[in-house]
């Protein structure tokens, strides 16, 4: 935990803004009346939190991050108690470590939005739900209630996980057999139907308030976008946790123990429901690997399961260096993502790239993307959004003859440039001046490349 608490508190303190937490503060100073678009009325809850908080202090990296960090901090201890309550001490302290070091936990924690809130709401939920539907009491389905609801009302992409969760909870029985059964009386009374009337009454309030239903970021990102859903997660979560998980995950449905095997197929259902939905909504809104981070905590566990198994099933003298190996295998394949992310964040700095402008040609008009990161840093200059398209970079450059160009570069390329084309209208028509990016282990890259285009190049 002190580890964790370390790495988090260095995260905040680190990075620069990314472009959705200079949208936190607008969004959380002006909730409903929010210049940006769809607006807050589908996940207020995180923003209503904020908005007495950001009246305390200037809206500065760590203080925009605080609450971010608080609960960041919570879903790592949450993540232990669920793994270990499920699977004995020793898969609780290997989960307990794969979440700390985790380059996605790492960085909602660290990351001015609501993402470190839905994993721990989703954690709570995944700890708390199985045990409420065995106890069928109402004061443990109040205990569940709470997660579930404020979850729904901080991101929708919350439900995703859980609908495969609680549909796993209510086909795998305690008593180890598998047949469908509707939620109880009680769990009507005490859960689902104080849910789902709570949240009509907010949307009604919303509704009569905001006269808003938009919900949807607005038009879908492409097909290589959709594609890169499933990889961007897993490399986020690492490719050798991903692997684990799927053990995991195998191991607990062979398990005797009815509790471990129905958590297993909540990981199943939970995963497929949430990649599902991301896939099917992302043909008609825009949707980011962010989105899956509520089922984050299925992948933890499950993975963290491999070795608690290995302790439990091997033979006195091979339990101990048996589990102690496979641990190690895991931590150190995860380190060097973990190392790239302290490193180099999992985003973009533009701000040397704005130094050098500064120092060479500040009166000449810049291209920027997300124009909102160079005004918050440097508002003198004279800036406006990158264009889309060669034709508006074309228009761009015969309009103001000389200008500079920030762009953003992933390791599929140019960001918001899947074909090519305006990387090649670059190389034709500009001169790169710098690179910027830091060290890094892992496959991914975050560059900020700065050109100086001029007619006749």
């Amino acid at each position: 935990m002190i580890v964790a608490v370390l790495l988090r508190v260095y995260e905040v303190f680190r990075f620069p803004f990314e472009q959705d937490e200079l949208y936190t503060i607008d969004e959380a100073t002006n909730l409903f009346h929010t210049r940006l678009l769809p607006g807050i009325q589908a996940r207020p809850f995180f923003f209503l939190l904020e908005h007495p908080f950001l009246k305390l202090a200037a809206p500065t990296e760590p203080f925009v991050r605080f609450l971010p960090l608080l609960f960041g901090v919570a879903g790592v201890w949450v993540t232990w108690r669920l793994a270990r309550d499920l699977a004995g001490p020793v898969t609780g302290l290997i989960a307990l470590v794969l979440v700390a070091i985790s380059p996605w936990h790492l960085y909602v924690s660290g990351f001015g939005r609501y993402y470190s809130l839905l994993y721990l709401l989703a954690a709570l939920v995944y700890w708390r739900l199985p045990t409420a539907y065995d106890a069928d009491r109402p004061k443990v389905y109040l205990g569940v209630l709470a997660p579930l609801f404020v979850g729904a009302w901080t991101h929708p992409s919350f439900v995703f996980p859980i609908i495969g969760a609680a549909l796993a909870v209510s086909i795998f029985q305690p008593d180890g057999h598998i047949r469908f059964r509707w939620p109880t009386r009680t769990a009507w009374l005490w859960l689902w139907g104080p849910f789902l009337g709570l949240s009509a009454i907010v949307a009604a309030i919303i509704r009569m308030i905001h006269h808003v239903t938009t919900v949807a970021n607005g038009g879908d990102r492409g097909i290589p976008a959709m594609l890169r859903l499933v990889p961007a997660m897993v490399d986020w979560m690492t490719l050798l946790v991903a692997a684990s998980a799927v053990a995991g995950i195998v191991l607990m449905i062979r398990s005797g123990s009815a509790e471990r095997h129905r958590f297993g197929w909540m990981a199943v259902f939970g995963s497929v429901c949430t990649l599902v939905a991301l896939v099917v909504l992302s043909f008609s809104t825009a949707i980011y690997a962010d989105y899956g981070v509520s089922a984050l905590p299925l992948v933890i566990v499950a993975a963290a399961y491999p070795v608690g198994w290995l302790a439990e099933n091997l033979g006195p003298a091979l339990a101990s260096a048996g589990s102690t190996a496979v641990a190690w295998i895991l931590i150190i394949g995860i380190l060097p993502s973990t190392a790239s992310h302290l490193s180099d964040g999992t985003r973009f700095d533009y701000r040397p790239a704005l130094i050098e402008i500064n120092a060479i040609a500040p009166s000449i008009e810049v291209l920027a993307w997300p124009v909102a990161i160079q005004r918050a840093y440097d508002p003198a200059l004279h800036s406006r959004e990158m264009p889309g398209s060669v034709a508006g970079l074309d228009s761009a450059l015969h309009q103001y003859r000389d200008l500079w160009a920030i762009a953003s570069v992933k390791r599929y390329g140019m960001v918001g440039d899947d074909t090519g084309e305006m990387a090649r209208w670059f190389w034709q028509n500009c001169r790169k001046k710098s690179e910027y990016q830091r060290p890094r282990l892992d496959y991914r890259i975050y560059r900020v490349d700065l050109w100086r285009c001029t007619v006749g190049e």
